[in-house]
């Protein structure tokens, strides 16, 4: 069951494993992404991070839509995206969510500072826009200590 889908360019880090898995209580993370799931050494890296608590995956976004919705994932699943047009073709692949996580979103040279960890470019707004009119909820907070804001256009 996924608990919660999180979009983080830096895919796995310390604020993922040491504040996000411990707060919604995760025994699986996946991460999503066609770049590091087609890079063996990127790949073994990743799932490196896991331990006898916590698997860790990376799939492609498709094979992560059959993996989630064919039943492979009995735990609590963190799913970890690296751009926000990965979500989108996540729930455009069958994975419809509720809710997602804004944690880091990085386009410095052409994008709108939201806060100081999120700087979305136009198409990041559309995709977001798009979610939105989805029905989908978009928080943003960087670690579950700090208040939650949601996206607002």
């Amino acid at each position: 069951m996924v608990i919660l889908i999180r979009v983080d360019d830096r895919l796995l880090h310390g604020q993922i494993i040491c504040s996000w898995v411990p707060f919604i209580k995760a025994d699986s993370l996946v991460v999503a992404s066609d770049e590091a799931a087609s890079d063996s050494l990127v790949s073994e890296i990743i799932s490196a991070c896991g331990c006898s608590e916590l698997s860790v995956r990376v799939k492609s976004v498709a094979d992560t839509v059959a993996y989630l919705n064919g039943g492979g994932a009995s735990e609590r699943v963190m799913l970890v995206v690296g751009e926000l047009r990965d979500a989108m073709r996540l729930y455009e692949l069958g994975m419809k969510f509720s809710s997602i996580n804004l944690g880091n979103i990085h386009h410095e040279d052409d994008g709108r500072a939201i806060t100081p960890s999120i700087i979305v470019n136009g198409e990041d707004e559309a995709v977001l826009r798009r979610l939105r009119d989805l029905g989908v909820s978009i928080e943003i907070r960087d670690i579950p200590k700090n208040e939650s804001k949601e996206y607002v256009p």
